[in-house]
Protein backbone atom coordinates (compact mmCIF):
# COMPACT_ATOMS: atom_id res chain seq x y z
CA UNK A 1 0.00 0.00 0.00
CA UNK A 2 1.30 3.05 -1.08
CA UNK A 3 -0.03 6.37 0.65
CA UNK A 4 0.88 9.41 2.34
CA UNK A 5 1.89 9.26 5.63
CA UNK A 6 -0.04 10.54 8.26
CA UNK A 7 1.23 13.63 9.68
CA UNK A 8 0.86 14.21 13.61
CA UNK A 9 -0.74 17.12 15.48
CA UNK A 10 1.49 19.50 16.02
CA UNK A 11 0.07 19.69 19.44
CA UNK A 12 0.72 15.94 19.98
CA UNK A 13 4.55 16.68 18.47
CA UNK A 14 5.20 19.49 20.83
CA UNK A 15 3.85 17.29 23.65
CA UNK A 16 6.34 14.08 22.63
CA UNK A 17 9.35 16.72 22.16
CA UNK A 18 8.85 18.15 25.71
CA UNK A 19 8.25 14.37 27.08
CA UNK A 20 11.87 13.90 25.61
CA UNK A 21 13.23 16.57 26.59
CA UNK A 22 12.26 15.92 30.06
CA UNK A 23 13.50 12.20 30.04
CA UNK A 24 16.97 13.96 28.45
CA UNK A 25 17.23 16.78 31.45
CA UNK A 26 16.67 13.86 33.92
CA UNK A 27 19.21 11.43 32.40
CA UNK A 28 21.69 14.27 31.74
CA UNK A 29 21.02 15.34 35.58
CA UNK A 30 21.15 12.46 37.09
CA UNK A 31 24.69 11.54 35.03
CA UNK A 32 25.83 14.88 36.38
CA UNK A 33 24.86 14.15 39.96
CA UNK A 34 26.82 10.89 39.60
CA UNK A 35 29.75 12.73 38.22
CA UNK A 36 29.76 15.24 40.43
CA UNK A 37 29.73 12.48 43.20
CA UNK A 38 32.46 10.35 42.08
CA UNK A 39 34.75 12.98 41.50
CA UNK A 40 34.01 14.32 44.98
CA UNK A 41 34.64 10.38 46.37
CA UNK A 42 38.26 10.43 44.43
CA UNK A 43 38.94 13.85 45.94
CA UNK A 44 38.62 12.19 49.44
CA UNK A 45 40.31 9.25 48.44
CA UNK A 46 43.76 10.84 47.52
CA UNK A 47 42.85 12.97 50.02
CA UNK A 48 43.00 10.24 52.68
CA UNK A 49 46.11 8.65 50.67
CA UNK A 50 47.87 11.48 50.71
CA UNK A 51 47.54 12.14 54.53
CA UNK A 52 48.66 8.49 55.14
CA UNK A 53 51.58 8.75 52.68
CA UNK A 54 52.65 11.98 54.72
CA UNK A 55 52.92 10.23 57.82
CA UNK A 56 54.33 7.05 56.75
CA UNK A 57 57.21 9.60 55.06
CA UNK A 58 56.95 11.49 58.53
CA UNK A 59 57.25 7.95 60.32
CA UNK A 60 60.58 7.12 58.24
CA UNK A 61 62.30 9.91 58.50
CA UNK A 62 61.68 9.74 62.19
CA UNK A 63 63.23 6.30 62.05
CA UNK A 64 66.07 7.06 59.99
CA UNK A 65 67.11 9.65 62.07
CA UNK A 66 67.28 7.65 65.44
CA UNK A 67 68.63 4.57 63.47
CA UNK A 68 69.92 4.96 59.84
CA UNK A 69 70.06 2.35 57.43
CA UNK A 70 73.62 0.52 57.93
CA UNK A 71 75.42 0.17 55.18
CA UNK A 72 77.11 -2.85 55.51
CA UNK A 73 75.63 -6.04 57.27
CA UNK A 74 78.36 -8.81 57.86
CA UNK A 75 78.04 -12.00 59.52
CA UNK A 76 80.61 -14.81 60.35
CA UNK A 77 79.63 -18.01 60.31
CA UNK A 78 80.70 -19.12 63.38
CA UNK A 79 81.08 -22.87 65.47
CA UNK A 80 79.52 -21.89 69.12
CA UNK A 81 82.35 -24.12 70.61
CA UNK A 82 85.03 -21.74 69.38
CA UNK A 83 85.01 -18.95 71.90
CA UNK A 84 88.81 -17.83 71.14
CA UNK A 85 88.21 -17.57 67.35
CA UNK A 86 85.36 -14.86 68.15
CA UNK A 87 87.21 -13.26 70.72
CA UNK A 88 90.45 -12.74 68.34
CA UNK A 89 87.85 -11.40 65.61
CA UNK A 90 86.62 -9.08 68.01
CA UNK A 91 90.17 -7.67 69.03
CA UNK A 92 91.79 -7.49 65.38
CA UNK A 93 88.40 -6.92 63.28
CA UNK A 94 85.64 -5.56 64.88
CA UNK A 95 87.37 -2.93 67.26
CA UNK A 96 89.56 -1.19 64.36
CA UNK A 97 86.51 -0.86 62.12
CA UNK A 98 84.82 0.63 64.85
CA UNK A 99 87.92 2.93 65.46
CA UNK A 100 87.90 4.22 62.32
CA UNK A 101 83.65 4.42 61.64
CA UNK A 102 83.69 2.02 59.74
CA UNK A 103 79.69 1.55 58.74
CA UNK A 104 79.04 -1.53 59.56
CA UNK A 105 77.00 -4.35 61.28
CA UNK A 106 79.05 -7.55 62.55
CA UNK A 107 77.45 -10.35 63.92
CA UNK A 108 78.72 -14.42 64.75
CA UNK A 109 75.81 -16.40 62.61
CA UNK A 110 74.96 -19.93 64.23
CA UNK A 111 72.47 -22.54 63.53
CA UNK A 112 69.07 -22.67 66.14
CA UNK A 113 69.26 -26.20 65.42
CA UNK A 114 71.47 -28.85 66.93
CA UNK A 115 72.50 -27.00 69.73
CA UNK A 116 73.26 -28.94 72.95
CA UNK A 117 72.46 -27.52 76.10
CA UNK A 118 75.88 -26.73 76.96
CA UNK A 119 76.39 -24.87 73.67
CA UNK A 120 73.21 -22.51 75.09
CA UNK A 121 75.06 -22.24 78.07
CA UNK A 122 78.32 -20.88 76.67
CA UNK A 123 77.07 -18.76 74.06
CA UNK A 124 74.87 -17.27 76.75
CA UNK A 125 78.14 -16.69 79.11
CA UNK A 126 79.71 -15.04 76.27
CA UNK A 127 77.23 -12.79 75.32
CA UNK A 128 77.66 -11.56 79.30
CA UNK A 129 81.81 -11.55 79.34
CA UNK A 130 81.57 -8.74 76.29
CA UNK A 131 78.74 -6.94 77.34
CA UNK A 132 76.34 -7.43 74.59
CA UNK A 133 74.81 -9.75 72.08
CA UNK A 134 76.48 -9.87 69.06
CA UNK A 135 75.43 -13.18 67.35
CA UNK A 136 72.49 -13.77 64.89
CA UNK A 137 70.83 -17.25 65.75
CA UNK A 138 69.28 -18.48 62.40
CA UNK A 139 67.41 -21.37 61.59
CA UNK A 140 69.96 -23.75 60.22
CA UNK A 141 71.56 -26.81 61.63
CA UNK A 142 75.10 -26.49 63.72
CA UNK A 143 77.00 -28.32 65.36
CA UNK A 144 75.55 -31.32 67.18
CA UNK A 145 72.43 -32.30 64.05
CA UNK A 146 74.94 -31.50 60.92
CA UNK A 147 78.05 -30.78 61.90
CA UNK A 148 81.07 -30.08 59.48
CA UNK A 149 81.02 -28.20 56.28
CA UNK A 150 77.31 -29.56 55.82
CA UNK A 151 76.39 -27.18 58.97
CA UNK A 152 78.44 -24.12 57.11
CA UNK A 153 76.36 -24.27 54.25
CA UNK A 154 73.46 -24.20 55.66
CA UNK A 155 73.92 -21.27 58.17
CA UNK A 156 75.37 -19.48 54.95
CA UNK A 157 72.40 -19.49 53.02
CA UNK A 158 70.16 -19.12 56.28
CA UNK A 159 72.00 -15.85 56.88
CA UNK A 160 71.31 -14.61 53.54
CA UNK A 161 67.52 -15.14 54.45
CA UNK A 162 67.64 -13.88 58.14
CA UNK A 163 69.69 -11.15 57.52
CA UNK A 164 67.62 -8.47 55.04
CA UNK A 165 64.25 -8.96 58.01
CA UNK A 166 66.74 -8.62 60.65
CA UNK A 167 68.74 -5.28 59.35
CA UNK A 168 66.52 -3.97 56.45
CA UNK A 169 67.64 -1.29 54.29
CA UNK A 170 71.14 -2.21 54.13
CA UNK A 171 73.06 -1.21 51.07
CA UNK A 172 75.39 -4.78 51.05
CA UNK A 173 74.86 -8.20 52.78
CA UNK A 174 77.82 -10.20 53.26
CA UNK A 175 79.20 -12.92 54.48
CA UNK A 176 82.77 -14.77 55.79
CA UNK A 177 83.92 -17.77 57.47
CA UNK A 178 85.31 -17.40 60.99
CA UNK A 179 89.18 -17.87 60.15
CA UNK A 180 89.27 -15.02 57.37
CA UNK A 181 90.60 -11.87 58.25
CA UNK A 182 88.00 -9.12 57.22
CA UNK A 183 89.51 -5.13 56.65
CA UNK A 184 85.78 -4.23 56.99
CA UNK A 185 86.91 -0.40 56.62
CA UNK A 186 88.46 -1.31 53.70
CA UNK A 187 85.80 -3.22 52.39
CA UNK A 188 83.02 -0.91 52.98
CA UNK A 189 85.18 1.47 50.93
CA UNK A 190 86.01 -0.39 48.07
CA UNK A 191 82.12 -1.09 47.83
CA UNK A 192 81.02 2.36 48.25
CA UNK A 193 81.32 3.19 44.30
CA UNK A 194 79.11 0.14 43.54
CA UNK A 195 76.11 1.23 46.38
CA UNK A 196 72.77 1.26 44.43
CA UNK A 197 73.95 -0.56 41.20
CA UNK A 198 71.75 -3.51 40.77
CA UNK A 199 72.54 -7.03 41.20
CA UNK A 200 76.45 -6.33 42.61
CA UNK A 201 77.40 -9.77 43.59
CA UNK A 202 81.51 -10.36 44.94
CA UNK A 203 83.96 -11.37 47.37
CA UNK A 204 86.78 -13.97 47.21
CA UNK A 205 86.75 -15.35 43.51
CA UNK A 206 88.04 -18.50 42.24
CA UNK A 207 87.23 -20.52 39.12
CA UNK A 208 85.79 -23.80 38.38
CA UNK A 209 83.94 -26.33 35.62
CA UNK A 210 80.96 -27.97 35.52
CA UNK A 211 79.51 -31.04 34.52
CA UNK A 212 75.69 -31.14 34.07
CA UNK A 213 75.42 -34.63 33.23
CA UNK A 214 76.47 -35.39 36.67
CA UNK A 215 75.40 -32.03 38.84
CA UNK A 216 79.54 -31.80 40.43
CA UNK A 217 82.33 -29.56 39.20
CA UNK A 218 85.87 -30.43 38.26
CA UNK A 219 88.80 -28.20 37.24
CA UNK A 220 89.23 -25.64 40.34
CA UNK A 221 91.50 -23.08 40.62
CA UNK A 222 91.93 -20.34 42.00
CA UNK A 223 92.84 -17.97 38.90
CA UNK A 224 91.74 -18.30 35.87
CA UNK A 225 94.47 -19.24 33.94
CA UNK A 226 95.14 -22.55 36.47
CA UNK A 227 91.01 -23.33 35.40
CA UNK A 228 91.59 -23.75 32.41
CA UNK A 229 94.54 -25.99 32.96
CA UNK A 230 92.36 -27.81 35.04
CA UNK A 231 89.48 -28.37 32.85
CA UNK A 232 91.53 -29.50 30.40
CA UNK A 233 93.42 -32.01 32.44
CA UNK A 234 90.81 -32.88 35.02
CA UNK A 235 87.20 -32.65 33.86
CA UNK A 236 86.04 -35.57 31.96
CA UNK A 237 86.63 -35.25 28.08
CA UNK A 238 83.70 -37.42 27.20
CA UNK A 239 81.00 -35.39 28.85
CA UNK A 240 79.44 -31.85 28.38
CA UNK A 241 81.93 -29.52 30.44
CA UNK A 242 81.01 -25.71 31.22
CA UNK A 243 82.94 -23.30 32.39
CA UNK A 244 85.72 -22.54 33.44
CA UNK A 245 82.99 -19.68 35.27
CA UNK A 246 83.82 -17.35 38.34
CA UNK A 247 82.54 -17.84 41.91
CA UNK A 248 82.74 -16.50 45.33
CA UNK A 249 83.57 -18.93 47.92
CA UNK A 250 82.60 -18.94 51.70
CA UNK A 251 86.19 -16.86 52.79
CA UNK A 252 83.91 -13.76 51.50
CA UNK A 253 80.83 -13.26 50.10
CA UNK A 254 78.82 -10.09 49.11
CA UNK A 255 75.89 -8.97 47.80
CA UNK A 256 73.89 -5.61 47.00
CA UNK A 257 70.77 -4.63 48.86
CA UNK A 258 68.64 -6.11 46.46
CA UNK A 259 69.98 -9.47 45.72
CA UNK A 260 69.49 -9.85 49.69
CA UNK A 261 66.02 -8.84 49.61
CA UNK A 262 65.02 -11.96 46.74
CA UNK A 263 67.42 -13.97 48.90
CA UNK A 264 64.97 -13.29 51.89
CA UNK A 265 62.04 -14.65 49.70
CA UNK A 266 63.53 -17.95 48.51
CA UNK A 267 62.19 -20.85 50.16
Amino acid sequence: WRGKPSRMPADSLASVVGELQGVLSKDVSNAVAQERSLLSERRRVFHRLHRQRRRRRGAAHAAAQESPPTFLVLGFVTNPRTPKTREWIRQTVLVPAAEVGAPALIRFVVGKRGLSPRDVQQLDEERRRVGKDDFAVVDASDFNEAGGIYSCIDKLFAWFRHAPVAYPGASFYAKADDDSFVDVARLASFLRPAAGLPRVYGGYLQYDSFVTEEWRHCGWSAGPVGAAHARRHGCPKERRVYGPFPFVVGALTVMGGDLGEMSRDEP
